[in-house]
């Protein structure tokens, strides 16, 4: 089917990473004067069609450079490299007008979404100017002249976007509080937004700092090649993976959200075990992939993940894992004390 084969190549196993932040900032609206649960989750449609095109429009770019040669030669020498990139345009089964045609599909279905709420909500600035910063942002990852992506901004322009952008956004258009005369500004919303783009800054993180090597012979710079030394990359790992737990303390201990929310502290194990997994990525030691905890969540058909691509894979699935569970949590917490309130 066209629509289940577009939705595969522009890899929607990712979603979690979208949909369950967008999804947590309408529950995080749940309850506030002028909530409507309709924009809210047209809010979430439109941000999971950019996020596939965003995918496709990355693979489009990434393929005009040939980055996967690069890829596929070190892997012949002997070297760890992912290669499952854009398998649809190396296997003759898409072609690359098909490919624009998609990622035209997908980001037009995200602008008329915007559009509707956009009117909806009397044509609200807040609304307009995330929608435009992201938009840039998204586009300028990897298309040029800019190419984000490749001046060591990738991951910081991605976790902008799926982050406080994200969630400020999603939460704007669901019920149009996240500013008022009366209650100013909605700091722990952005907090929370700040919390989880650190989280999706470091799924992209987990990448580029396991194919560091891959993309310094690409000429990519990523956040991990202009890092350089595996002390000064897991340092910015920690930073990713344990600043949004103290965020979320942070909004607890002044009062901002009520004191359950430091529940999502329940994610630590599997964060203390990822840290654990990439300190010895950096020592060159492997981590045994071939049954992969249950406790640190799904892995998407881990038996027919390639073997010479799950030393990646496990690493991520667990960051994004991570970041669902912390969504979830809080988006838990939220809805018990709207109703047992």
């Amino acid at each position: 089917m066209l629509i289940k084969r577009w939705l595969y190549n522009a890899r929607s196993f990712a979603a979690p990473q979208n949909i369950m932040p967008s999804v947590l900032a309408v529950v995080l609206a749940v309850g506030v004067p002028g909530f409507n649960i309709w924009l809210g989750l047209l809010a979430v449609i439109g941000v999971c069609m950019v996020h596939l095109g965003g995918n496709l429009l990355d693979d489009y770019f990434d393929w005009q450079d040939e980055l996967l040669d690069y890829r596929e030669e070190l892997r012949k020498e002997g070297e760890q490299a992912f290669t499952d990139k854009y398998p649809y345009l190396r296997d003759g089964s898409t072609t690359v007008p098909q490919l624009r045609l998609a990622i035209a599909v997908f980001m037009g279905i995200a602008l008329l979404c915007g559009a509707i709420i956009w009117w909806q909500r009397d044509f609200d600035k807040w609304i307009l100017g995330i929608a435009l910063l992201s938009a840039l942002l998204c586009y300028f990852y990897s298309a040029p002249p800019l190419k984000l992506g490749f001046h060591g901004l990738g991951e910081l322009v991605i976790g902008i976007c799926f982050g406080p952008c994200l969630v400020c956004g999603v939460y704007q258009s669901a019920c149009g509080a996240l500013y008022s005369a009366e209650s100013g500004f909605a700091w722990h919303i952005l907090a929370l937004g700040c919390a989880i783009g650190m989280f999706v800054t470091n799924i992209l993180y987990t990448h580029s700092f396991v194919e560091r090597h891959v993309d310094a012979v690409s000429h990519k710079k990523t956040l991990a090649v202009v890092l350089r030394t595996n002390f000064a990359g897991l340092v910015a790992y920690a930073i990713f993976l344990f600043v949004p737990f103290l965020l979320v303390l942070l909004c607890v201990f002044t009062g901002y959200i009520h004191w359950s929310y430091a529940l999502v502290c329940l994610m630590l194990p599997q964060s203390l075990w990822l840290m654990w997994a990439m300190v010895k990525f950096a020592r060159g030691e492997e981590v045994a992939t071939d049954h992969p905890h249950a406790w640190l969540g799904p892995m998407d058909n881990w038996a027919q993940v390639e073997e010479g691509n799950r030393y990646y894979l496990l690493r991520w699935y667990t960051m994004r894992n991570i970041n669902t569970g912390f969504c979830f949590i809080l988006a838990v917490v939220k809805l018990s004390l709207y109703f047992l309130s």
